[in-house]
């Protein structure tokens, strides 16, 4: 195998994994569209949304460090509502991350004990992620945050995205990725806090939305947090959960 191909989704909050990646060839994409690279084998490993690893566990290893995950507030996967929560029957879902479609449809249902009506419009409320939730929630009186209110209830960080790599992809080349996006996220840390990082936007909210708002470790916790919500998708889809998540072996 030559260089392997990674995926890479184009929001503001993988940038800290691919700051100083290099040696790979990078495959940008929506999430829906890098999933099915992924599961076709067009891509040998990418940041991807959690439940990808649910529904095809035996495909895939997952990078031990390292995920897109918050420990409270995530900034950027929101519920914009026209309404209070509590009055929110109708939710119109982004077609583009399937765990935020289950997280919200948790958090209505397990926390709040709605269950919402998906709709294409017409909605009281919208989920909305990554940089267009940013953009769009000046817009709507009500905004929630998905990753805070998870973290509310269960005490636990939310993993919404896995860094997965499938299984037939060699040895030296999982292990040089690894040390790759490890080194990647401590330079864009470093470069962060120094203020030698040169990004668009504004500074202080860049600086709080990578050091508050988004997590890039899997540690145990998130695996215990992992656990409930993949229970919660087995109930919603009567697919079985994973009986193990399978750690690429260090």
């Amino acid at each position: 195998m030559g260089m392997i191909r990674v995926g890479k989704v184009a929001y503001l909050n993988t940038l800290p994994l691919f700051y100083s990646l290099e040696g790979f060839e990078i495959v940008e994409g929506h999430p829906p569209d890098l999933v099915k690279k992924l599961r076709g084998g067009d891509i040998d490993a990418g940041i991807v949304s959690s439940v990808e690893y649910f529904f095809n566990p035996e495909d895939y290893y997952v990078l031990p460090g390292v995920s897109i995950s918050s420990r409270g507030k995530v900034c950027s996967v929101l519920l914009l509502s026209h309404k209070p929560i509590h009055e929110v029957l109708r939710v119109r879902i982004t077609p583009r991350s399937l765990t935020s479609r289950y997280l919200v449809l948790y958090i209505l249902k397990e926390i709040y004990g709605i269950t919402p009506e998906e709709v294409p419009y017409g909605e009281d409320a919208l989920l909305s992620i990554g940089d267009e939730a940013l953009r769009l929630k000046h817009e709507f009186p009500h905004v929630y945050d998905l990753g805070e209110e998870w973290f509310k209830h269960t005490g636990l960080p939310f993993v919404f995205a896995l860094f997965l790599v499938r299984r037939e992809v060699p040895e030296n080349q999982v292990l040089r990725l690894i040390e790759g996006l490890r080194g990647s996220i401590k330079d864009f840390f470093r470069d962060l806090k120094s203020g030698r990082l040169h990004i668009p936007g504004d500074r202080e909210f860049l600086r709080d939305y990578f050091t508050s708002c988004i997590d890039y470790s899997l540690g145990e916790d998130h695996m215990r947090s992992l656990e409930i919500f993949f229970r919660f998708v087995e109930k919603e889809t009567g697919r079985p959960a994973p009986r193990t998540i399978s750690l690429f072996p260090l």
